[in-house]
């Protein structure tokens, strides 16, 4: 098993004290561990991290399996009631050494491929003015008027 580690922080960087937060790890597909011939399920793992945002994991080595293998990473921020705030979701590759969170996040080359590929491209803006980058997927049309003649309906790739 690999250790992984990170932190949460508040927006400022401040500590978890106002909210709870949890880390999910989900193996992309069922695997087999290239020694052992192990079979690892998809299974989810979560973890709470501690009230100053660190936690700590042991997740089976994507790089020791026989398919292409990564972890889909949903971490939520949920209120002190337990519902969710918000979330981010992407992907790691684990070694067999482990290592922190940010440095595992698979970003991609742009090339594709499994566990990462560039920028992520589901990314909508939805309004009639253009977008603010050129990552994004634009539905040209007025969110607050359905009947505005301005509304083309089209989806453009904004790049």
């Amino acid at each position: 098993m690999a250790v992984v580690t990170g932190n949460l922080k508040d927006i400022g960087g401040a500590s978890m004290a106002n909210r709870n937060g949890v880390v999910k790890f989900t193996l992309n597909a069922g695997n087999l561990t290239a020694s052992g011939g192990g079979l690892r399920p998809d299974n989810t793992q979560t973890v709470t991290p501690s009230s100053d945002g660190t936690f700590s994991t042991n997740l089976e080595p994507t790089t020791g399996m026989l398919l292409d293998a990564w972890y889909n990473v949903r971490i939520e921020w949920l209120d002190n009631v337990g519902n969710l705030i918000t979330y981010m979701e992407f992907q790691i590759k684990v070694p067999s050494g482990g290592g922190v969170l940010s440095d595992l996040i698979s970003l991609g080359n742009g090339g594709g491929g499994g566990g990462g590929g560039g920028a992520n491209p589901l990314i909508w803006w939805v309004g009639l003015t253009t977008p603010p980058s050129r990552r994004y997927l634009w539905l040209h049309t007025n969110p607050d008027d359905p009947t505005d003649p301005a509304n083309t309906g089209d989806v453009r790739q904004w790049r």
